[in-house]
């Protein structure tokens, strides 16, 4: 049976790991918040961005651009947002499974591009082609993102990819995370407008104008081709924020739930020890009584 002193230390402990816990949950929180912020204003931005390019999608359609010159059987890049603590398991390991079991038997014609630590040794250990990784802060900026920005815009270029997916994991409440994948690469509208539909955002309805009211300069095909790098740019760093935000989201509740379990630790803790005390006490005053009787008795 453990000593009071061993209970008293056990609690000690577990206060102190508390004050810990909190304070992490406090960081994570402040951090959720600030991410949060950049999520809703990233998301009006997309909003206006994707209206613009609808209200206009009858002379510049996006969808199917260059068609003819890609091979639909060609090699493939697969863009994977996870996360740099093992705090995320569960709804990363979901993305991870997926990318596994689907393309297992065609790994030979595959690139993936990681974003996170965490992931990037399974990936490697287990033979698949990662041409590249990066590592950002919890507070990191857009500029982080331009090796991504860059092997993107020269894959396209070179004609290198027949398709570029991305997976991340879409922060809709708290407790509400969603892994979704968005097919970059090339662009069609069904799935992207099913993507909108899972994201929960709804362009407004234009009609379509009567007269041709549109200059384009220099050309259409040139425009076109920006506000490809242009879309695939914005929905890719949309995805880094959504991730980020549902890290720190879990980090929150991670932190969270082992400060109110270590609570429970506690009294669990302090019932045993009360038990031990009482049972210290009641065995001290029986041999009192028991050597007070002893005395009485060779007295007589």
């Amino acid at each position: 049976m453990s000593s009071t002193r061993q209970l008293r230390t056990q609690i000690k402990s577990l206060k102190s790991l508390q004050k810990i816990l909190k304070a992490l949950e406090v960081v994570s929180t402040i951090k959720l918040q600030k991410m949060k912020r950049k999520t809703e204003l990233l998301r009006d931005f997309l909003i206006d961005f994707l209206n613009v390019l609808h209200s206009v999608e009858w002379e510049i359609n996006l969808f199917d651009f260059d068609k003819r010159n890609r091979d639909p059987l060609g090699r493939r890049l697969i863009i994977l947002v996870s996360t740099d603590k093992w705090l995320c398991w569960p709804i990363t390991s979901k993305l991870t499974k997926h990318l596994s079991t689907k393309y297992a038997e065609r790994k030979d014609n595959l690139d993936i591009f990681v974003i996170g630590k965490k992931w990037l040794e399974f990936f490697v250990r287990d033979w698949w082609s990662v041409v590249w990784s990066l590592q950002l802060h919890d507070n990191f900026n857009e500029q982080e993102l331009i090796p991504l920005y860059t092997y993107i815009k020269k894959s396209l270029e070179q004609k290198k990819y027949s398709k570029i997916k991305i997976y991340f994991n879409y922060f809709k409440t708290t407790m509400i995370q969603v892994p979704l994948r968005f097919k970059l690469f090339p662009l069609d509208k069904e799935s992207f407008d099913s993507f909108l539909q899972d994201i929960d955002i709804k362009l407004e309805k234009i009609k379509k104008p009567q007269i041709n009211a549109l200059s384009i300069e220099p050309s259409k095909w040139l425009l076109i081709q920006k506000l490809i790098q242009e879309t695939i740019k914005y929905i890719a760093y949309s995805a880094v924020i959504q991730n980020k935000t549902w890290e720190h989201a879990s980090r929150m509740l991670a932190m969270k739930n082992a400060k109110d379990n270590s609570w429970e630790i506690i009294k669990n803790i302090s019932i045993k020890y009360n038990k031990v005390r009482q049972a210290k006490i009641t065995q001290e005053i029986s041999e009192i009584g028991n050597a007070k009787a002893a005395i009485e008795q060779n007295q007589k």
